[in-house]
């Protein structure tokens, strides 16, 4: 056994003393305050959080994996927080770390703070995406990857106006409808042409203070061919 501690203890200590220079660099990067520094910083998290904003709701179109809607948030959030973060609060932390009493303790926490009040942020949009945040690039790309059907839904207030009545149109390849709200409460399976639904406005669930609805257009193989999101 300890022929074997003796081993590999100067690989431990190589990786121990990596891990350690790569933090200490990551902080030093981090905490760097000279305005090139903040405006490189600010950049990156613009380019960032667009990228993956955008390409979440572009893969969110097509398939229908769950975590995009928080890889989605966390580029929305990141978007209008990331430059708040590092021409802000960071400066502001490093000059009341400077000072003494409240604003010297405020100043060592405010950065993880505002990380923490970050995360949940991303958490809670994640999980209730706000229909600012999701847009449907799926009609928009002509791509060769993309499928070949091209499903359209038009939708409308019934005459009492109380319910929402959709058609679809143009429904070659398309084998099954579903109609959800919320977290993703189904209110609706059409599995049969025209596929045309309605949906009484009080089934439907408001996000962020926005009442919505998503119709998911599936092909024979259960696979996602459209997405849309109706927005009262």
């Amino acid at each position: 056994m300890s022929n074997r501690s003796e081993r590999a203890s100067p690989f431990s200590g190589a990786i121990a003393s990596a891990v350690g220079s790569g933090w200490r660099a990551a902080k030093t990067v981090y905490y760097a305050n000279s305005v090139s520094w903040r405006v490189l910083k600010s950049g990156a998290l613009l380019f960032l959080g667009f990228f993956l904003w955008a390409g979440s709701n572009v893969l969110e179109s097509y398939v229908d994996w769950g975590f995009l809607d928080y890889t989605m948030a966390y580029g929305f959030v990141v978007l209008f927080y990331g430059p708040i973060h590092h021409v802000v609060v960071i400066p502001l932390a490093l000059r009341w770390r400077r000072s003494s009493g409240l604003r010297q303790r405020v100043g060592k926490r405010l950065p993880t703070a505002m990380l923490a009040v970050f995360l949940a942020v991303v958490l809670v949009a994640g999980t209730f995406p706000a229909g600012a945040m999701t847009v449907d690039f799926g009609s928009a790309m002509t791509a060769d990857g993309a499928p070949d059907a091209q499903p359209e839904l038009a939708c409308s207030e019934t005459a009492g106006g109380d319910a929402v009545a959709c058609e679809v149109t143009n429904a070659e390849g398309v084998d099954r409808v579903v109609v959800t709200t919320g977290s993703g409460t189904e209110l609706r399976a059409v599995e049969d042409p025209p596929y045309d639904f309605t949906v009484r406005k009080d089934e439907i669930e408001a996000t962020m203070d926005t009442k919505q609805f998503t119709v998911h257009f599936y092909d024979e193989h259960g696979d996602l061919l459209r997405r849309y999101t109706h927005r009262l």
